[in-house]
């Protein structure tokens, strides 16, 4: 018999749940279905998408499609022990992604889960760049003398007075970027935006455009995990003229001081790990390397 796959319905997601928590403790697993349950039917029905794959109507695989925006998919590597059956998730994938339109539909791995890695490759999801993930304890804030002139002026984000500023501003910080540059091409400010909207608890109360002496300098926009009491650093541009003046730093120190104040725990971020210039500046400010994690995504063309 060849292999099935659908998308779950309602009655179907438990047993799907079940299977993909197969491996942990009986005491872990109830708890984790329900959670799971709770995140994929507490969104829009059409975004969490539950795929399950039959052979011969039994249950031999799971697959979880996530559209978090209009731009943006997330991914989990299909939960089987049959890569024929991955292969039949992952293409399924693949139909749901390119229908949807969405610039890019991504999973993230250890970089050591080479068997998931090459499934993933040969079914149109090739590796695109490792992500560094840091994190800044806001115990010990270093003082960057980058900039010694007046502290730079700044606007927040607001959806009447300046959005096309902020949208402008961002898709100038894209030229020439290091951090991922192949997604520069694929996405535009405006996809671009949503994205950032999509990260974490808020959505906008923390993006700043830095400007000095009538002149746009960057953007940092950072986002709030209420239940970690962490900031998000979900994207900081400085503008290409403008680059290697000490700009970043500025905008980065300004959001460390900012979660400070507001008494989070810590700031976090991910950068391309091939973007040395950035990683030396989140270091130089007291930023800490956490893990590594491999991305493998399929592009819009």
């Amino acid at each position: 018999m060849s292999i099935t796959v659908s998308l779950a319905t309602t009655e179907e997601q438990s047993e799907a749940s079940a299977y993909i928590f197969a491996d942990s403790s009986e005491a872990e697993r109830e708890i984790q279905i329900q959670e799971f349950l709770e995140s994929i039917n507490g969104g829009k029905n059409d975004r969490h998408q539950i795929l399950i794959a039959r052979e011969d109507g039994i249950l031999v695989g799971a697959g979880v499609l996530v559209f978090t925006d209009s731009a943006t998919a997330f991914f989990w590597p299909p939960f089987t022990n049959s890569n024929d059956c991955a292969d039949a998730i992952l293409q399924e994938m693949v139909t749901r992604i390119d229908r949807s339109e969405v610039s890019i539909g991504q999973s993230l791995l250890n970089p050591g889960q080479l068997t998931q890695r090459k499934i993933l490759t040969r079914n149109g999801f090739p590796h695109l760049t490792d992500l560094l993930f840091m994190r800044h304890p806001l115990t010990k804030l270093s003082q960057s003398a980058a900039l010694e002139q007046e502290p730079l002026a700044w606007v927040k984000y607001d959806e009447q007075q300046n959005r096309q500023r902020f949208l402008d501003l961002l898709d100038l910080t894209h030229q020439a970027s290091h951090d991922c540059p192949v997604l520069n091409d694929i996405r535009t400010a405006e996809e671009s935006l949503e994205s950032h909207r999509s990260s974490g608890d808020s959505d906008q109360e923390q993006w700043y455009l830095f400007h000095r002496a009538g002149i746009d300098l960057g953007v940092l926009l950072l986002s709030e995990h209420r239940d970690d009491k962490v900031w998000e650093v979900v994207y900081m541009g400085v503008a290409p003229e403008q680059r290697g003046l000490g700009y970043g730093s500025a905008f980065i120190q300004h959001g460390i001081q900012q979660a400070q104040a507001q008494n989070q725990s810590a700031v976090i971020l991910a950068v391309d790990h091939k973007n040395s210039y950035a990683i030396k500046i989140y270091e130089d400010l007291g930023f800490v390397r956490q893990n590594t994690l491999s991305v493998h995504a399929r592009l819009r063309s």
